[in-house]
């Protein structure tokens, strides 16, 4: 009687498919197993529903086993990553031994007491050898020229000698200062770069080694003169910013240095302030960092273990070792700190520390690069 009524009950409401749709299906989901009209108070009368090409999925209590048994789909193999010719290189530097060195978030214009249009340019220097100061106002650069460096208005100041030092300060206690009058120049030769045009260059020269083995000397540089092959300098250029309460402000655009005979423009390497290249003195070369100091930021953010040495451009971000920097660019075009897609990659030459062996297996970092999950 009851299972005359249990039969008879109209429009009695679908159970929930089961099992799940097949994950390895692509596109929108859908399923593929027992004909929902199949089924009577969970279990299963036969009949199959979907296309012929995918084969059924089994409930977890299926005996599998015996002729004709279907068999689960494989999982495709996942397509791996091929880099674009010249893409992705990885490069070795040459080291080039930068003698003198502004440091530029030291840049600061000072009004002068009582004259607000007058500003005292403060900054300083690493040098690890003599050097002279040269800041020009207004001026425009000629590369064309050996770099040659012509003052809009007025001249320049005469070079200002030091003697080498770190933090040397500028100006010197008991020396000149470089006083920019705001008054003499319109507001935006001052706030905008045009063309080779700077608002504020300044220059730092020193001899060379070859310069000394030529008996060169400081007193024979001229300020903005043509750079000669004997010399090594670093031109800053900035311009001036204006804040809400009108107060002047320096703000650096580009360093560039002159380096027998080359002129080279900086580019900042984020990351390299934590490693070993980043930490050396610039009078004597010897390395500051604790070799055995457990600092993670020294470390390579793949492998964990070996340090620092190679950049990834054009995001210029100094986070790996050399051996995961190979295998990388097998695996993904991405930087693994901010995604940017990666044009080449640069390895940085420098001394080496006592340290911790370096891992090598190529199997760990091969694992390692492929946890970071960067495929395209």
């Amino acid at each position: 009687m009851g299972q005359n009524q249990s039969r008879s009950r109209p429009n009695r409401p679908q159970q929930s498919a089961y099992p799940p749709p097949n994950i390895y299906q692509q596109g929108p989901q859908q399923y593929y197993g027992p004909d929902p009209q199949q089924m009577n108070n969970g279990h299963y009368r036969g009949g199959w529903h979907g296309p012929a090409a995918y084969p059924p999925m089994f409930p977890p209590h299926h005996h599998f086993g015996g002729p004709g048994t279907p068999q689960l789909p494989q999982q495709p193999n996942r397509p791996s990553f091929t880099p674009p010719p010249g893409a992705q290189e990885v490069k070795q530097t040459a080291t080039i031994r930068n003698a003198v060195n502004l440091k530029k978030f030291t840049l600061a214009l000072v009004p002068v007491e009582g004259q607000p249009s007058k500003l005292s340019v403060r900054f300083q220097v690493d040098a690890s050898e003599p050097f002279v100061v040269s800041i020009f106002v207004v001026a425009t650069e000629d590369a064309g020229k050996g770099c040659q460096i012509t003052q809009l208005k007025g001249t320049p100041n005469e070079p200002i000698a030091y003697e080498k030092r770190l933090g040397a300060h500028f100006p010197k206690p008991e020396g000149p200062e470089v006083i920019i009058d705001v008054s003499l120049f319109e507001e935006r030769q001052l706030t905008a770069v045009s063309g080779d045009t700077y608002p504020l260059i300044i220059r730092l020269e020193c001899v060379s080694d070859k310069g000394k083995t030529e008996s060169h000397q400081l007193k024979e540089l001229k300020p903005g003169a043509p750079q000669r092959s004997w010399v090594q300098s670093q031109t800053t250029f900035a311009k001036l910013d204006k804040d809400e309460e009108g107060h002047w402000m320096p703000r650096v655009i580009k360093q560039k240095i002159w380096v027998e005979g080359t002129s080279y423009e900086l580019q900042e390497i984020y990351g390299i302030e934590n490693s070993s290249a980043g930490r050396s003195s610039a009078d004597t070369g010897k390395q500051e960092v604790n070799p055995y100091m457990d600092d993670e930021e020294r470390l390579c953010v793949i492998c964990l273990v070996n340090e620092r040495n190679t950049t990834v451009l054009p995001c210029r971000h100094m986070c790996m070792c050399g051996d995961c920097a190979t295998e990388l660019r097998k695996q993904t075009s991405k930087c693994p700190i901010c995604r940017d897609t990666v044009d080449s990659m640069l390895e940085i030459k420098r001394p080496k520390a006592t340290s911790k062996p370096a891992v090598d297996s190529a199997a760990a970092v091969t694992a390692a690069v492929n946890d970071l999950k960067l495929k395209d």
